[in-house]
């Protein structure tokens, strides 16, 4: 039998049976409930001085109210201004008094009038590579494994444990150099006029040296980008790690956030359409876009509360 929720009828039946001593197994019995219902009712709804079937049935029906609070508007103006930012519902939830839940079915309701709310949302590209195939790609000379790297980088427990990677444009011509800090999520993007291992090593290079000094670590792809490995371990002073072969999930922070550039650049995108200054907007946004891992402070807030390190320097 499907439940339902216990009447106004019942609750009267239930106050008379309790004043007449009767226990509340009895009562379910009665009622044909389970004794479990009855003492959930009697629980929930009671008053200080005891149950009311009046009271009781006032009670329920607020809390099974379907819109129980009316939302503001001014509350939902700032939730259109974090969705402008693409942050997510739950994101949003952190800053603003609104579930997520609400907040999605607000945007479904936007869309389903022909909205454009939903495009702010983050999509999921469907993986197409095939994990477990051979590797293919010549091998670079002298790589550290992973496995080779210190235990304490799982952790997360440091700032300047890097990971990087490449985001190719549109028919392998221009190429995205992105590297995140593995504990803050802090995020350094730079656009490249090739996907060549000297054009990857200048630039990775020209990103990390200002605070060359505070960086331990940097992991990488086995991507022949990377083949200068060597010379920007040595120029920036840190220790150089490769991941095994497709294993990306070795290089989640990278990987996610290079999943949340592609809100602003779509696969296969011309790079050359986006200028420096857009780039540096991106980079921006996703550097004070709250994170749930950071307790929904952003990778700046936690870089400069937590290490002092300079945001000028990271620009």
């Amino acid at each position: 039998m499907n439940y339902t929720h216990l009447t106004q009828e019942e609750r009267y039946q239930i106050h008379t049976l309790l004043r007449e001593g009767f226990s509340k197994r009895y009562i379910a019995w009665r009622l044909n409930r389970s004794p479990s219902t009855i003492s959930r009712e009697t629980t929930r709804n009671r008053a200080r001085n005891g149950y009311f079937a009046k009271h009781a049935n006032l009670l329920a029906r607020r809390r099974h109210c379907s819109n129980p609070k009316i939302i503001p508007l001014e509350t939902w103006t700032r939730v259109l201004a974090y969705l402008h930012l693409q942050w997510s519902p739950e994101q949003i939830a952190s800053h603003v008094p609104v579930s997520s839940h609400s907040i999605y079915r607000y945007i479904k309701r936007d869309k389903n009038s022909g909205g454009q709310l939903f495009q702010n949302l983050r999509f999921r590209n469907q993986r197409k590579r095939k994990y477990g195939s051979s590797e293919t790609r010549g091998q670079l000379n002298n790589r550290n494994s992973i496995h080779d790297r210190p235990s304490e980088i799982e952790q997360r427990s440091r700032f300047g444990d890097l990971e990087i990677d490449t985001i190719v444009g549109k028919n392998h011509q221009q190429s995205l150099v992105t590297i995140v800090d593995r504990k803050t999520g802090y995020l350094w993007l730079k656009k490249c006029s090739s996907r060549k291992s000297g054009e990857v090593c200048r630039t990775t290079i020209s990103l990390l040296e200002p605070i060359k000094d505070q960086l331990k670590t940097i992991t990488a792809d086995n991507g022949k980008e990377f083949s200068l490995h060597e010379y920007i371990a040595q120029e920036l002073e840190i220790d150089f790690y490769f991941a095994d072969p497709y294993s990306a999930w070795q290089r989640g922070t990278n990987e996610n956030t290079n999943g949340l550039i592609r809100q602003y650049i779509r696969k296969g995108s011309d790079l050359n359409q986006y200028t420096d200054e857009y780039i540096s907007e991106i980079t921006q946004r996703l550097n004070q876009r709250p994170r749930k891992r950071l307790g929904f402070k952003s990778p700046s807030q936690v870089l400069w509360q937590q290490h002092g390190v300079a945001l000028q320097l990271l620009i």
